[in-house]
């Protein structure tokens, strides 16, 4: 799309750019405007990739306070480390700006 750009950040990045105790700010605000009905965060959604022993999991998120929407994504394999040397867990997290559904950063998570 013209003139829409997607960040692509790693977890070290992430790491870089915030403290643990900016993440433990965030996190308890988020907590925080759920409790107050402020926040759509509904539950996991699972597909299970029985033939690969794995599974999928999705938790979407909007924070009206914040006016952000994101989408944590986590695969968890527990045969990955022999099979592929790869995790067991592995996550993306995709932070979406609501009022257009443009995607602003795909992130490690």
């Amino acid at each position: 799309m013209p003139g829409m750009k997607t960040l692509l950040l790693t977890e070290e990045d992430v790491s870089q750019l915030l403290s643990m105790d900016e993440v433990m700010e965030v996190v308890e605000s988020a907590f925080r405007e759920k409790g107050l009905g402020h926040a759509q965060m509904p539950a996991k959604v699972y597909l299970f990739y029985n033939k690969y022993d794995g599974d999928l999991r999705a938790m979407p998120s909007y924070l009206e306070e914040l006016d952000i929407s994101a989408v944590k994504v986590v695969n968890v394999h527990p045969k990955n480390r022999e099979r592929y040397d790869l995790p067991t867990v592995m996550a993306i997290i995709a932070l979406i700006d609501p009022k257009n559904g443009a995607p602003l950063a795909i992130m490690g998570g």
